[in-house]
């Protein structure tokens, strides 16, 4: 009986509240620039309605509506105007420049639109055209520099490395510190794939990766960077209040392209050649340590100088090729002259070669959009995609080729790889499984492959029956299904032990989310208060099953099948985790010019035992526009003070507190328990966090500045898998207890120096400064490490109490009391710590710099990206590696004798008077002074870059001058071209494991890691 009447309730408010709407008319017309040039993508509303156009590429629109109703014209970087419609049918808009108005339409949190004067937070929008015409594959490469607060740090510059991105630094010890990525206002899973899901990596197996080795595109990757119309990157308390526990570190809110009236056909293609910048040096002065029947005894080179006439081949530099990458992308879009329905239909491809030989990606995308606006109270809006994407990439790190190209003789060509049967040829006397790979046997024989195909589906209602609100529900989901094959070839090293290892792992990823939003239009009371809200629910269930399976001992070494291996391992590793989540928000205004936003939000979560599951965090942000409160300043200048707190909860990853039973290959098999531990008092974490800033403009909105600081600390962090008491039947466990904090300075600088009819300058300067500091870590620990950042002898990724986020621990020299290195007084050589201790590394930069200039000439525009950054230390492992077998041209002294500085451990090294060392050392004689030197002398500190990120050209062909085309564009695109550091290795972006790994995770850390390429690209863009 109450489900009836609740159900004739619900029917009847939507028959009795749906007004008697006025005589709709269509209204058309064309929006410009100041200097009389059309404005694609301007959006048309009516006021106070779902209702609205986009103007196309003539600048043209259409839309239906009343007389006596409001439209707004609304595109960024541009003065918002209304109008009123009138009797006349035709109404012409011309919009303003400005670098910054306090009037502008902007989205936020929860898919909403708010004017940029009622935000009390920090946020910062880069449009769709700026992404694409960098011509990246992962559109999150294209951020670096382009937002204040933002770092992105790609793991090799192989196609479909992963790409990790931070928001205001690292806060999690140990988990995720990537933000949230909504697309259309439903979240987008960006999962790298780790390889802990591999049955390699099965508890006590001993062909595991750790995370190390090998890389996964970040599925972020799928998206097509062409169907992006505006992405916008919330970094503080706005985030995490509105979006909860996945927005802990931030959100990216990307809208993507719909139709548009008169939108036609569009064609765009780009053909990019793309080139190494790495040039690495090795020593061809001395031979190898010990030849014996032409086979090498072993990779050391700390034999005698080569004779006279030695043939040496260049096997570094002809290893890589020259690459070329071609996309294509095509797109319908279209809209009824009413505007009542739009569509857009697209479809692209791309296949990019890499510098490495056997390095490919290719990825085709087809998506397709419409919204309809079905009755006057009802809107939809659809949007649909597929993409399939097919990733090979070669391993990186101890068994990648890089290590084997540098380490090959240089006397010995590299390209001739394989004996006359046809099998690997070997060069020394070593085991198998002890000589390092040829690079091309490796590049050609081991094998990474991933294939990807996914489908994402978004379905949105909006329904404005009665005139005081509108309510608007979106479903999504979110699947694709991830193949993956790694080859360990055997007679390879990496798998020449067991005869070959071929692991395959297929990832199928359900993602279902569910979001309702009840919105109150705003109200105004007694003339000068306003109000307005919303209320809202949402669901989103995550699941993930992924079969894995590992073959050994091949019994053809050359037929790669998981039928062909005699012995086989499976692994299934299930991940499950369910959120909902309640939420509201208030929204209170004073004349326009004193906001105050108040938000509330409940999480519950499967992932924290029940008890603790449940948890509010609320949120309160002001903003205050003091030159509309006092008029006379307003005559010079528009400015605004903000400021915001909030709180909000995480959880932990699933089965964190609970241990799961999984199968045992012990003698007679069966179930137990794996090595992780339960934890029944395992609680949320939490963080709070302060924000406050201004934002100023001058002359006339050409000028304009945004400045804020802030402050975040996470209580009772959650830990991963912290070492225990062997007694207690576990290895690893899951602990509350952690603080970290993070604090820092943004600024964003905007200009328009220069605004003609025919010439434009626009400049835009991000600046930003951040501090991630731990303060204390569970039970007191002294130490907390990430173990698969443990890629390269005794440095890792390790924080303690009062270090910073990014760290580095590591087996270091004994020091004195006065920081004078301890010498043994039996070798001459350095003493090193036998536990891991800190010496104040940091791969925290002291500031990045982003500078974006656009200078426009009539049809011909020019936009370049310059992205700076101050300080940070790098571990360079790879010059190392090169050191301790003597092929770094800093060994070339070799013969020369010296004392190396510091003081002799004779029991008077704390004292008054130490002894100093004055001992001679010749290391041509003494090899331990390169074999035993610590990995700590190879930590580069305060590393600083400029590089050249992107460069555009542009010319806009006249109308018509190409095949009647209404538009077209000729491009030529540059990509990473230059690059100025005082860093010895490679590149100074680097990822030493994948985004798959938490913390700080391998960032900064350089163990035969490819470097980022340089690359040009031209192409053209035309529309019919």
């Amino acid at each position: 009986m109450m489900k009836r009447k609740l159900l004739t309730l619900v029917l009847g408010s939507f028959l009795l509240a749906s007004p008697a709407l006025a005589q709709q008319k269509t209204v058309t017309g064309t929006v410009t620039s100041e200097q009389g040039n059309p404005l694609p993508g301007v959006q048309v509303v009516v006021k106070g309605t779902t209702t609205g156009s986009i103007t196309n590429n003539e600048g043209g629109y259409s839309v239906r509506a009343a007389v006596g109703q409001t439209l707004q014209y609304r595109l960024i970087g541009n003065a918002a105007v209304e109008r009123t419609v009138g009797a006349e049918n035709v109404i012409n808009v011309s919009l303003k420049k400005v670098v910054a108005s306090l009037d502008a339409m902007v989205v936020t949190a929860l898919g909403q639109t708010a004017s940029q004067r009622s935000l009390g937070t920090s946020q910062q929008a880069v449009q769709g055209p700026e992404i694409a015409q960098t011509q990246r594959e992962n559109f999150i490469n294209s951020l670096q520099g382009r937002v204040a607060g933002v770092d992105v740090t790609s793991s090799s510059g192989v196609p479909g490395a992963s790409t990790m991105i931070t928001i205001r630094g690292v806060s999690s010890v140990s988990s995720s510190n990537q933000p949230l990525i909504i697309v259309d206002g439903l979240p987008l899973d960006n999962k790298t794939l780790a390889t802990g899901v591999l049955a390699s990596d099965a508890p006590g197996s001993l062909t595991a990766f750790n995370n190390r080795g090998v890389d996964f595109t970040n599925r972020a990757a799928d998206l097509n960077p062409e169907d992006i119309e505006s992405l916008v990157v919330l970094k503080g308390p706005e985030a995490s209040a509105l979006y909860g526990i996945d927005a802990a570190n931030g959100a990216i809110v990307i809208t993507t392209k719909r139709g548009q009236a008169n939108g036609g056909f569009t064609y765009s293609n780009s053909f990019r050649v793309e080139s190494t910048n790495a040039n690495p040096q090795v020593q061809r002065v001395y031979s190898p340590t010990s030849i014996s029947g032409g086979a090498l005894g072993s990779f050391s080179y700390f034999g005698a100088p080569y004779a006279a006439g030695t043939v040496f081949y260049d096997n570094i530099s002809g290893f890589f090729r020259s690459a070329v990458t071609q996309k294509h992308n095509i797109s319908f879009s279209g809209a009824a002259p009413d505007g009542r329905i739009n569509y857009r239909v697209a479809a692209s491809t791309d296949k990019q070669q890499g510098v490495i030989p056997g390095a490919d990606y290719q990825r085709t995308n087809v998506t397709a959009a419409s919204q309809a606006q079905v009755l006057n109270w009802l809107k939809t809006d659809v949007s649909m995609s597929y993409s399939k994407a097919d990733n090979n990439q070669g391993f990186k790190g101890t068994g990648g080729p890089l290590l084997g190209l540098l380490l090959w003789p240089a006397t010995d060509n590299a390209k001739d790889f394989l004996s006359a049967a046809g099998t690997r040829r070997r060069i020394t006397a070593l085991a198998t499984a002890s000589e390092i790979d040829n690079p091309y046997f490796n590049v050609y024989k081991n094998r990474l492959n991933s294939s990807t195909g996914r489908f994402i589906l978004n379905f949105g209602l909006v329904l404005t029956p009665f005139n005081w609100g509108e309510l608007k529900t979106n479903i999504g989901v979110d699947n694709y299904t991830n193949a993956n094959l790694i080859l360990r070839h055997p007679e390879s090293a990496y798998g020449y032990t067991y005869n070959g290892v071929l692991d395959v792992a297929d990832d199928m990823t359900r993602n279902l989310s569910a979001q309702t939003i009840l919105s109150v239009f705003p109200k105004t009371y007694a003339r000068n208060f306003t109000v307005s809200g919303l209320v809202g629910h949402s669901v989103a269930d995550y699941y993930s099953n992924t079969d894995a399976l590992k073959g050994q001992d091949f019994l053809d070494p050359n037929f790669v099948s998981i039928n062909n291996t005699n012995l086989r391992t499976n692994r299934t590793t299930l991940s499950q985790r369910r959120l909902v989540s309640a939420f509201g928000q208030a929204t209170f205004d004073y004349k326009k010019y004193l906001y105050l936003n108040v938000t509330g939000r409940n999480d519950w979560t499967s992932t924290i035992p029940e008890g603790s599951n449940s948890f509010f965090y609320p949120s309160v942000s002001m903003s205050y526009v003091f030159t509309d409160a006092f008029p006379t300043l307003g005559k010079y200048m528009t400015g605004k003070l903000r400021g915001a707190y909030a709180a909000v909860g995480k959880d932990a990853r699933p089965y964190a507190y609970k241990t799961a039973l999984e199968y045992k290959t012990t003698a007679n098999g069966g179930y137990g328990y794996g090595f992780t531990g339960p934890n029944l008092k395992l609680m949320p974490e939490f963080a709070k966090s302060y924000e406050f800033g201004t934002e100023l403009t001058f002359l006339d909105n050409r000028l304009g500045l945004d400045v804020t600081a802030y402050r975040k600390r996470t209580e009772n962090q959650i830990v991963n898998d912290i070492r225990g008491s062997y007694a207690t039947g576990f290895i690893l466990f899951n602990l509350n207890g952690a603080s970290t904090q993070n604090e820092g300075l943004e600024v964003t600088f905007k200009a328009t120096p220069i605004l003609m009819r025919d010439y434009s300058w626009d400049i835009l300067v991000n600046f930003a400064k951040s501090r991630g500091k731990v303060l204390a870590l569970p039970n007191a620990l002294p130490e907390s490490y990430m173990s698969d950042t443990w890629i390269y002898n005794n440095v890792r990724s390790g924080v303690m109490p009062g270090l910073s986020t990014m760290s580095l621990t590591g087996l270091y020299y004994l020091r004195n009391t006065t920081g004078d290195i301890l010498i043994d007084p039996t070798t001459g050589l350095p003493l090193r710590s036998s536990t891991f201790i800190d010496h104040g590394y940091d791969r925290q930069p002291e500031y990045t710099i982003g500078v974006s200039n656009t200078f426009k000439f009539k049809n011909l525009s020019l936009d370049f990206l310059i992205d700076i950054r101050k300080g940070g230390d790098i571990f360079n492992a790879t010059q190392h590696y090169l050191t301790t077998v003597g092929l770094a041209t800093s060994t070339l002294d070799r013969e020369t004798p010296r004392i190396i500085k510091g003081v002799l451990r004779d029991g008077k090294e704390n004292s008054t008077a130490p002894t100093p060392n004055n001992i001679v050392v010749v290391p041509a004689v003494q090899t331990g002074y390169y074999t035993g030197m610590s990995e700590e002398l190879f930590i580069e500190k305060n590393i600083n870059w400029i590089r050249l990120k992107d460069v555009t050209l542009r010319f806009q062909l006249p109308k018509g001058w190409l095949w009647n085309a209404k538009n077209a564009s000729l491009f030529l695109t540059g990509t990473d071209l230059y690059l100025k550091t005082n860093y010895t290795g490679l590149d100074p972006i680097v990822n030493g494991n994948s985004a798959a790994v938490g913390g700080a995770g391998g960032a900064g850390l350089d163990f035969g890691n490819f470097p980022i390429p340089r690359g040009v690209s031209f192409g053209l863009k035309v529309g019919f």
